[in-house]
């Protein structure tokens, strides 16, 4: 008996995932044509083809669906940062492969990328606490690398890793504002970026 309510928990639990998973790609393609504030919930629910209450037992405002998904995406972009503590490359190269790893995942998703950093700097105010939740999901294992490149002396002792990750992501946005505009074939943005971070890694006193 316990096997058979077992076994229909996890079914339910997967159809859950399927229909948060559809709302969310729905959603985000019809972001990325129309725009975020252009898009209703009621649009969103007839793309996924369930029902409006169903978006909302899922996400309180279609800002949350954007969370949802870039929270996401910077997982499985982060996946590469196991590799990177590992990775015996110079300072300047490590970083750089980073942010170039970042924007290859997020290559598909261009448009709304680019959509979306718009928004952000035109809807600030309102925009700030849906920030706010993708920041927990990416500062801490962003702040984990350069703390263990700093235990192992790519990086100073001496430099306050806090301040360290806010001038890292304040560069990392500057770099993602140009790869959204440039847009493919992308080939000014590879050899800015390894720049910027030879130029930044220098700042803290590393050779390279």
């Amino acid at each position: 008996m316990t096997t058979v309510i077992n076994a229909d928990q996890s079914r339910r639990e997967q159809k859950k995932t399927v229909v948060r998973e559809r709302i969310i790609a729905r959603a985000i393609d019809l972001f990325s044509r129309r725009g975020i504030a252009d898009v209703t919930v009621d649009q969103i629910a007839e793309a996924a083809d369930v029902g409006k209450g169903t978006i909302y037992n899922y996400f309180e405002t279609k800002e949350d669906i954007v969370v949802a998904f870039m929270v996401e995406l910077e997982r499985r972009v982060q996946a590469k940062l196991k590799t990177l503590t590992r990775s015996r490359q110079p300072l300047d190269a490590i970083l750089a492969g980073f942010i170039l790893h970042q924007f290859q995942m997020k290559q598909r998703y261009h448009q709304f990328v680019r959509i979306l950093l718009g928004q952000m700097f035109l809807r600030t105010e309102e925009f700030l606490p849906y920030v706010a939740e993708m920041q927990k999901a990416i500062d801490p294992p962003l702040e984990n690398l350069l703390r263990s490149l700093q235990q192992r002396g790519a990086i100073r002792s001496d430099v306050h890793l806090p301040e360290l990750l806010k001038v890292f992501k304040t560069i990392q946005l500057g770099l993602t504002a140009l790869w959204a505009i440039e847009g493919p074939s992308f080939r000014k943005t590879e050899p800015t970026v390894k720049l910027e971070m030879m130029l930044f890694c220098k700042g803290l006193g590393v050779a390279t």
